[in-house]
């Protein structure tokens, strides 16, 4: 661990790579939940690199991770049934399951290994029961039908008025009588409420002289019925005395997927007095088979009937029960019928055959045989889309305003959609153009050139391109690369190319706007591709070009062939598969140049030629100013930048990763937790570290003696002469991290006590100084450490670092990112003078 960490401070030192070992974990660990969480927000590329380092196996934490191990069969849970409740109110649904064991049910799906079409359709109805009893729930509050037949338990109230006022609430004993206040009981047992209410009317007015009675309902008794059959829940259930079959089989928990929705029945006394079929409900509304249950009724579900699958183009897709022989149409029917995008002349039925293999069968549904055919149990009905192919259009596609389809007729001319130049974007390319022409006896595409700015000049000639139904234009423009629109172009000119027809495709190379591939029209030649490729830039030679060839003799050899051509004596021919080279002109340059920024007489941006070098091109610039500071100067190139821009990118993810390890290694180590504030912080630094791509000059050292030392410069390199500044910085592990003046008769520790001295945790012995021009000085390496030399000039850093051997990760790294956030302000504050 100690060897790791003295390299990390060696590598910390240079600005290039940062690397920490993980501490390894000890066995039997089992994270906390913010452990846990931590290890979460790593990728899973660290995540792997994490558990190995530790010795630990993912899989073995995978439900304590996110990994979920739990099947959905396990996780479904079985609908129960609700225990009756002491003390419901009148009229209420009350359910009391007896001691009836569940039934699974059996899914209808097949093999899934394989999933066909009947596998991805759900049966159809089964989810209403999803949404429990309580839905279909029977109202307590509605009035009592007139045939609503009087049992045990009923209550009444009767309302007497003339002679005598009161009001009387009787029930119904177990024989059907109430007991009637001075005059008896009276026997109302099988009546309705209509009957039982002119009876007790009738009694009043010829035993009362001068009373009548107004009678309506009070509660409501109880009956107890089964539901038995592929309900999820069978057994008995209590239920209110104005339940129907659908409240019933709700009570039940609803039907199993393999429990008919179509041929529920009602049994009395051992007889089926009706069936229920819920598609009247699902698909109609209609509930007049709903009938309602007495005492002792069994509700009997058998199994799923014969069942059809309808797919693809209609309103709901689903499997449906039918109970008798049907039609294409009555399937169609039960699915809602046709979606407007259904196209009805290509249709079909996977089937079973008798000898239980799979085939199908081709419908026209446009025919009445189509609609009339009959259909068999597992059928499947796949309604198929139409095409997305339109006809008759032409598209527009590239640099224009308004892009995509316009209609086709005869004699439309390019014109006629881009009527003039207007309707083109900004800087748009009118030399060339092409249309992709659809063969419509093999679908292969053929490309065509055309010039716009003729056609818009000479509408009625042939410039103007006729065209033809599923035409593309396309159109460019001078600024944005053409492999992006043209990708699809040459994706299907490579894919129709066969055995004996070659990539309909050359390249364009050298001096031309766009270099890359393009589709070779009929007859194309070196001007057309040159115009293709946006015409020749500035640094063409112009007249010299030349065309590589390759061609197949008859023994199947490559044979390569270079023609040098003049491309301003003649436009010559191409064939697929040519390279045209577009020469360039000798010693051209490219415009390359540098930036001189801060004491430099004239600072600004300098145009150079290859081999020019710093004192060239200082000594164009007037040379430096009274002010300057060689010794500092920061010099950048763009091709180090970008090293350095992904090392630091690395190096955070490596942090991320350590500072993610750390904290689940705090309930090893018995440690205090991570403090988040503090990690939090440690990214923030790594986020404000710009990358600068510094390459350590000893500038003074260039211009005394440039024949040895001065180098040449790139594009891009970017040279800051700092201001003179008599200022000495001290930064890492001491108490007070600041500048101090520069005083020439002060060493590296008179400057460290001035900034309070060292923490308890600085490194006394890998004290190291960064010198103005970025060069770093090393205890082993210089001799000021061990006789306190005054070699600190202005502009020099002296860093103390932290004693890696004495702390934890984190604390090491806070430290680490903190000195780089502080030496990266400091460098670029001195490129912004």
């Amino acid at each position: 661990m100690n060897s790791s960490r003295k390299l990390l401070v060696a590598s910390f030192i240079s600005l290039f790579a940062l690397f920490v070992t993980v501490p390894s974990f000890a066995a039997g660990f089992t994270p906390s939940a913010a452990q846990i969480e931590q290890f979460k927000r790593m990728s899973p590329e660290q995540q792997k690199a994490l558990a190995s380092s530790m010795g630990i196996n993912l899989e073995d934490y995978s439900s304590l991770i996110g990994g979920d191990s739990a099947s959905s069969e396990q996780k479904a849970e079985a609908v129960s049934g609700v225990r009756n409740k002491a003390g419901a109110k009148n009229g209420e649904q009350i359910i009391e399951q007896t001691a009836l064991t569940g039934v699974d049910a059996p899914s209808l799906k097949e093999d899934e290994s394989e999933e066909s079409t009947w596998q991805k359709l759900e049966l159809f109805g089964y989810d209403i029961f999803n949404y429990g009893a309580d839905s279909f729930t029977p109202a307590s509050d509605i009035p009592i039908p007139a045939d609503y037949i009087l049992g045990p338990g009923d209550n009444l109230v009767i309302q007497l008025y003339g002679k005598d006022n009161q009001t009387l609430n009787l029930a119904l004993d177990r024989e059907g009588r109430i007991q009637f206040p001075n005059i008896g009981p009276v026997n109302l047992a099988g009546l309705t409420f209509s009957q039982a209410s002119t009876r007790i009317d009738t009694i009043v007015s010829e035993q009362m002289i001068g009373v009548k009675a107004s009678t309506s309902m009070g509660n409501l008794r109880t009956i107890r019925v089964f539901v038995l059959g592929e309900a999820n829940v069978p057994g008995s259930y209590v239920v209110g005395s104005l339940s129907t079959m659908t409240n019933a089989i709700f009570a039940s928990g609803g039907i199993t997927k393999i429990g008919s929705l179509r041929n529920i029945q009602l049994k009395r006394r051992g007889k089926v007095v009706t069936t229920l079929d819920l598609y009247d409900l699902l698909l109609q509304g209609d509930t007049s088979n709903d009938s309602r249950l007495l005492p002792g009724d069994v509700i009997f579900i058998p199994p799923i009937g014969k069942t059809v699958g309808v797919a693809g183009q209609v309103k709901r897709p689903a499997i449906y029960e039918i109970t008798k022989e049907a039609d294409v149409q009555g399937a169609l029917n039960l699915a809602g019928g046709l979606l407007p995008t259904a196209y009805m002349p290509a249709s079909r039925i996977e089937r079973i055959t008798d000898a239980g293999e799979k085939t199908l069968v081709n419908l026209d549904l446009t025919s009445r045989s189509g609609r009339e055919f009959r259909i068999k149990d597992a059928d499947v009905i796949q309604i198929h889309t139409t095409l997305d192919t339109m006809r008759d259009i032409v598209k527009l596609e590239g640099h224009v305003k308004r892009p995509g389809g316009f209609a086709w007729r005869k004699g439309i001319r390019f014109t006629d959609v881009v009527p003039s130049v207007d309707d083109m974007l900004a800087n748009p390319d009118i030399d060339v153009g092409l249309i992709l022409r659809e063969e419509k006896s093999t679908r292969k595409i053929s490309v065509h050139l055309f010039t716009p700015a003729k056609a818009f000049d000479n509408p009625n000639s042939k410039h103007n391109p006729e065209l033809q139904s599923r035409d593309t234009i396309l159109l460019f423009d001078y600024e944005s690369d053409r492999s992006m629109l043209l990708e699809d172009v040459l994706a299907q000119l490579r894919t129709q190319s066969s055995f004996t027809e070659r990539e309909k495709i050359v390249i364009a190379h050298g001096s031309v706007r766009f270099p890359g591939q393009y589709p070779i029209s009929e007859g194309m030649t070196t001007t057309d591709l040159i115009m293709l490729a946006g015409g020749l830039t500035e640094s063409a030679l112009g007249n010299d070009g030349e065309i590589t060839r390759y061609s197949i003799d008859e023994n199947r050899q490559t044979l390569v062939m270079h023609i040098n051509i003049d491309l301003d004596a003649q436009a010559y021919p191409l064939t697929p598969g040519d390279t045209l080279r577009v020469k360039q002109i000798p010693l051209w340059n490219d415009k390359e140049s540098i930036v001189l920024l801060g004491e430099v007489l004239h600072p600004g941006t300098y145009p150079i030629l290859p081999g020019e070098s710093i004192v060239d091109v200082l000594s164009r610039a007037g040379g430096l100013t009274p002010h300057a500071y060689p010794e500092g100067a920061i010099f950048s190139r763009e091709e180090l930048r970008k090293l350095e821009e992904e090392r630091l990118a690395a190096l955070k993810n490596e942090i991320e990763a350590d500072l993610a390890a750390e904290a689940l290694n705090d309930g090893i180590l018995n440690k205090s937790k991570v403090d988040s504030a503090q990690a939090e912080q440690i990214i923030a630094n790594m986020d404000a570290i710009k990358p600068m791509g510094r390459m350590v000059i000893d500038l003074p050292q260039i211009l005394a003696n440039p024949k040895l030392y001065d180098f040449k410069l790139e594009n891009g390199d970017v040279l800051t002469i700092p201001r003179f500044k008599p200022s000495v910085t001290v930064v890492g592990e001491v108490q007070y991290p600041t500048s101090h003046f520069f005083d020439k008769k002060l060493n590296p520790f008179d400057y460290i006590d001035r900034s309070g001295g060292t923490k308890e945790n600085a490194d006394k012995k890998r004290i190291y100084i960064v010198k103005a021009n970025g060069s770093v000085y090393l205890p082993a390496n210089s001799g000021w450490f061990k006789s306190k030399d005054h070699n600190i000039q202005p502009g020099d850093t002296i860093i103390v670092p932290m004693d890696t051997d004495r702390v934890d990760p984190l604390t090491l790294w806070s430290s680490v990112t903190t000195i780089m956030y502080q030496a990266a302000l400091g460098i670029t504050a001195l490129t912004k003078l």
